[in-house]
C-alpha cells in the first residue's frame, strides 16, 4: 500500500494504483493537460471509498510505501485506464476533423493568416 499526499490531503490507496497515478500525472505534467481522476482509497476507518482528484501541470503528489494491515487494494480497470492515458499523452495520434481550419471571430469576420 501507499499512502499519497494531494493538495494536502493524505489517503493511502494500493501500490499499483498510487504508481499508476504518478506516472500520469508525470505524463500530464510533460504534455501540459489537466485531467480528472477517480481511483479507490481507504478512509480513516479503514473504509474503502472514492477519491476524486483534478491532476495537472502544476500538481505535486507525493506516494511513500507504508504498512498496512488492510488487504492490498487492487483495481486492475483503474490501473489499466491510467497507463492507457498515460500511452495517449506520451504518443498522440492525429485525429480526423470535419471542422473548418479558417478561425472565425464572433462577429462572424474571418481571420486571415497569411
Amino acid at each position: 500500500m501507499k499512502q499519497v499526499t494531494y493538495a494536502g490531503t493524505t489517503f493511502t490507496t494500493g501500490t499499483a494504483i498510487a504508481d499508476a497515478l504518478l506516472a500520469l500525472v508525470e505524463a500530464l505534467g510533460a504534455s501540459g493537460g489537466s485531467a480528472s481522476v477517480r481511483f479507490p482509497a481507504l478512509n480513516a476507518v479503514g473504509d474503502v471509498t472514492a477519491v476524486d482528484v483534478v491532476v495537472g501541470p502544476a500538481s505535486e503528489v507525493v506516494a511513500i510505501t507504508v504498512p498496512s494491515t488492510s488487504p492490498e487494494l487492487v483495481d486492475d480497470e483503474i490501473v489499466a485506464g491510467f497507463e492507457q492515458r498515460v500511452r495517449n499523452l506520451s504518443h498522440p495520434r492525429a485525429v480526423a476533423s470535419n471542422e473548418s481550419p479558417v478561425a472565425v471571430w464572433d462577429d462572424g469576420e474571418v481571420a486571415d493568416f497569411r
